[in-house]
């Protein structure tokens, strides 16, 4: 169950963060509209990226080198993940400057997916460390 929850927590930050990277992509390039195809593919990516995420990123922090290299290896598996999905759903072509504005785009993602991730956890925290507070000082 606990795999489930967070696939649903990071597949709605995730998926958040390609709308508004495409917003942004479609903006810079003039595009002024988005296919029905599109909105079914940006999902399906959201999907598996989050099921990578939560099987790949280290939930435990070990020592901080391993703990940087395994964040490493999972930025790569996501851009080569997204590299492949975004070939096939023709949103880059598989080429140097398509393979670079994949990499690039899942670093916007991934930082606004922590980001978000972080202050969401960082709230939780204050508020079970305030409930305990509340907790202890009325006994």
């Amino acid at each position: 169950m606990k795999y489930i929850t967070e696939i649903i927590k990071y597949f709605a930050f995730i998926t958040t963060g390609i709308v508004v990277l495409m917003i942004v992509i479609m903006l810079i390039q003039g595009d002024d509209g988005i296919s029905i195809y599109t909105l079914a593919e940006i999902p399906c990516s959201g999907l598996v990226t989050s099921a990578v995420t939560v099987f790949l990123f280290p939930s435990e922090v070990q020592s901080r080198k391993i703990y940087l290299l395994r964040i490493l290896l999972h930025y790569i598996a996501l851009c080569v993940v997204m590299t492949a999905m975004g070939v096939f759903f023709g949103w880059i072509n598989f080429d140097m400057s398509g393979i670079l504005l994949m990499t690039v785009s899942v670093a916007v993602i991934y930082a606004f997916t922590f980001g978000i991730a972080y202050i969401t956890s960082k709230n939780d925290a204050d508020e079970i460390n305030q409930a305990l507070k509340d907790k202890h000082s009325g006994q």
